[in-house]
């Protein structure tokens, strides 16, 4: 019985709803990247405005300077869409007067460039973006969870 209830399960599982991780790859290491859209936001003709996508956005230059969209006062200039690929980033760490500008142009490349006062201050490289789907538990592998965890309990009992 147990053995027919998982085999039930598990094509459940395999329809959840995912996320994608895209990573920054640049050709001189100056720069570690990131950031997640929704599974929406890969549709034909979308833009990126969730509010993971926003929240998810972190860059980190040769400085320890951590670059965030969610922490930029009143809002960062960000712009994206996923087919093609192209997106544009300015974000600026306003303590230490440092900016970022993060651009990919679909058919010319992708780059990330800083400007900042600090000793690695001024630099920039060019690089790629790979990305992974991220699987999350849908509602219906968690309900088919929850409906073998209740049928196991009372089944000892």
């Amino acid at each position: 019985m147990k053995i027919l209830l998982l085999a039930l399960f598990l094509p459940l599982a395999s329809f959840a709803q995912g996320t994608f991780l895209f990573t920054w790859h640049g050709d001189s290491n100056f720069f570690q990247a990131s950031f997640q859209i929704t599974m929406d936001e890969t549709l034909p003709g979308s833009v990126f405005n969730s509010s993971l996508w926003t929240n998810s956005i972190q860059i980190t230059s040769l400085d320890g300077l951590t670059y965030r969209a969610s922490n930029q006062f009143p809002a960062p200039h960000i712009s994206g869409c996923f087919e093609p690929l192209g997106f544009t980033y300015i974000l600026a760490d306003q303590n230490t007067e440092s900016s970022l500008y993060v651009t990919v142009v679909p058919g010319q490349g992708a780059a990330i460039n800083e400007i900042s006062n600090l000793p690695n201050g001024r630099h920039g490289e060019y690089g790629f973006w790979d990305y992974e789907v991220i699987p999350e538990p849908s509602v219906a592998a968690l309900s088919g969870l929850g409906l073998l965890t209740f049928i196991a309990r009372n089944y000892k009992a």
